[in-house]
């Protein structure tokens, strides 16, 4: 049985993250299951997420498949400074200069535990969410489930990739209406991130700041040329 769904309005885009916590606060139930609006979930999918969860301890996200069916790689490392500049929106991925391995995604054929995953669709405790101070809005986009990902991974809490459960996900739609500002927020947030846990690596920061500076520029190029980041 399903609960009524309700609709909760924001006066401004407050960001991926904060709006996630705030509504994670007004939910009753005891999991929260994170669903992008551009994602379809079958019934079939949400019910055996849900006996999963149930009867497994930790943090939950079933593979994305394109709507042509092709998976979409979703778990993977934790960032380092190595593997953050071949991503899916970095300029070398663009360019065809690196594959998912490289920039530190997995392939995965079978239900286990991962360092990361992506909260395209994720499921999690209610509870444990509000334990880990929910997701860290100072990522108004992007970044802000893998940040989630490594205080889970400090916090020894195991993050389950399912990769027999499908999600069809038109990935990228919605950052192909503003992609230079989609990328702008994205390498905002990958500096974030690794300001957050790196604090101590000067050099490396500053390296990665004039990298992403670097990268935007040769982003700029790129669409102006028409050239748009692989899937």
């Amino acid at each position: 049985k399903y609960a009524e769904v309700k609709r909760f309005d924001s006066l401004h885009n407050e960001g991926f993250a904060a709006g996630m916590n705030r509504l994670a606060r007004e939910a009753a139930g005891d999991y929260l299951f994170f669903l992008n609006p551009d994602c379809f979930c079958p019934e079939q999918t949400l019910q055996m997420l849900c006996d999963f969860a149930m009867s497994h301890d930790g943090v939950l996200a079933p593979a994305l498949t394109g709507l042509d069916g092709k998976v979409q790689v979703s778990a993977r490392n934790l960032p380092d400074f190595k593997n953050i500049l071949f991503s899916r929106r970095s300029p070398f991925y663009a360019l065809g200069l690196t594959n998912h391995e490289a920039a530190g995604y997995l392939d995965i054929r079978q239900p286990m535990k991962v360092p990361a995953v992506s909260a395209t669709a994720l499921v999690i405790k209610r509870q444990l969410f509000a334990d880990l101070g929910g997701f860290d809005d100072r990522f108004f986009m992007y970044l802000e489930d893998i940040d989630l990902c490594h205080r889970l991974g400090q916090a020894k809490v195991d993050i389950w990739y399912l990769p027999d459960l499908r999600i069809k996900h038109a990935w990228g739609v919605s950052a192909k209406k503003a992609p230079l500002r989609s990328t702008y927020y994205h390498y905002i947030s990958m500096f974030r991130y690794f300001s957050k846990y790196y604090p101590d690596s000067q050099v490396r920061l500053c390296l990665l700041f004039l990298l992403l500076a670097g990268g935007f520029g040769l982003s700029i190029v790129l669409g102006w040329l028409g050239m748009r980041p692989r899937k």
